[in-house]
């Protein structure tokens, strides 16, 4: 009797495993949800320039910071090469360059000799953004391009070593304070004429 007891006990149990629908060897319900717990995922990184890049009046001048800079800022003038008439020059790279990003010209082309430091002068509103084309004759080796603030900070300048520099060459520059700019143009070698284009993002 009590053996036939025992040998109901065991059918009982194994009866009850079978009920329960769970395959031998799979896991528990409960080890299941454990397992596939998602992980938090890393944060996206935010597109480059965002943000920043609708405020151009936030540009450090002279500093890579939150501008956007390279790509047509650069291509734009990737196929340029400079012939013998600065007039009609820097006029050709100023429509390469100007209305292809978003700019302006902010000042008729001025012409100029590079036999001495030549100042151009041009008035500009705080968060208004610029870039300068100059364009010498051949007789010139070096152009180069300087921009001063009223207050008489450097805050712009080409990089160039050349005789049609752009100012600057990644990209536009920004100015914080209202007044007076200055554009200073200086042959480092070289004597000839040169003219002058300046231009605005809209």
């Amino acid at each position: 009797m009590r053996r036939l007891g025992e040998t109901l006990c065991v059918v009982l149990a194994v009866s009850g495993c079978r009920g329960s629908g769970a395959a031998p060897g799979a896991p528990s319900s409960s080890a299941s949800v454990s397992g596939t717990a998602p992980t938090p995922s890393a944060p996206r990184p935010e597109p480059a320039g965002s943000g920043s890049a609708t405020a151009p009046a936030a540009v450090t001048p002279d500093a890579g910071g939150a501008a956007a800079s390279g790509g047509n800022w650069l291509k734009c003038y990737a196929q340029f090469q400079p012939r013998t008439r600065p007039d009609l020059d820097v006029m050709r790279l100023g429509l390469m360059c100007g209305p292809s990003n978003g700019m302006r010209k902010a000042a008729e082309s001025r012409e100029s000799a590079s036999s001495e430091p030549k100042e151009h002068r041009f008035q500009a509103e705080a968060g208004d953004c610029y870039r300068i084309f100059a364009v010498a004759e051949p007789s010139v080796e070096d152009l180069d391009v300087e921009v001063f603030a009223p207050n008489g900070t450097r805050v712009a300048f080409d990089t160039s070593d050349d005789r049609w520099p752009v100012v600057q060459p990644d990209r536009p520059f920004c100015v914080f304070d209202a007044g007076e700019y200055r554009a200073v143009v200086r042959a480092q070698r070289g004597q000839g004429r040169y003219n002058i284009e300046i231009w605005r993002l809209r």
